[in-house]
């Protein structure tokens, strides 16, 4: 029932009209990063560093030999992150075993974007806007 922001670089999938024309009647409301600036998106930086470190180390990607034993070694990746793997900031539990929890009403709730609002002028901008408007202001 809520539109579910996603947060990505400028690559060219992101930025295409082929995708923004496949997520123009979704509930997805795009966010991206300045060019160049990995770190306005930190979390998903990280998030990617440790799925390729994984799937490299413990789960031997780069011996797959066909589309299907990659796809195979994902799927595999994918059931283990979300069934076994401990996530130290959700307390050492499983992507899945904690959701279940908190829909259970188990865990407290959080309301870390409540106060945000979502549009379509990136708050850098607005502050730079801001900003300028106080400097002439000053003037």
């Amino acid at each position: 029932d809520e539109p579910t922001v996603l947060h990505t670089d400028q690559g060219s999938v992101y930025a295409s009209l082929a995708y923004n024309e496949l997520i123009k009647d979704t509930m997805i409301v795009r966010s991206m990063s300045r060019a160049g600036k990995p770190t306005d998106n930190p979390v998903n930086e990280s998030l990617n560093g440790w799925i390729k470190e994984e799937l490299f180390i413990d789960f031997k990607i780069e011996t797959c030999n066909s589309r299907e034993e990659f796809e195979e070694a994902l799927d595999v990746y994918v059931d283990y992150y979300n069934e076994k793997r401990p996530c130290y900031a959700i307390g050492y539990d499983t992507q899945n075993n904690y959701r279940k929890r908190f829909y259970k009403g188990e865990l407290p709730i959080m309301d870390t974007f409540g106060k945000r609002e979502a549009n379509a002028t990136p708050k850098f901008v607005t502050e730079r806007k801001k900003m300028a408007g106080n400097e002439k202001n000053k003037e």
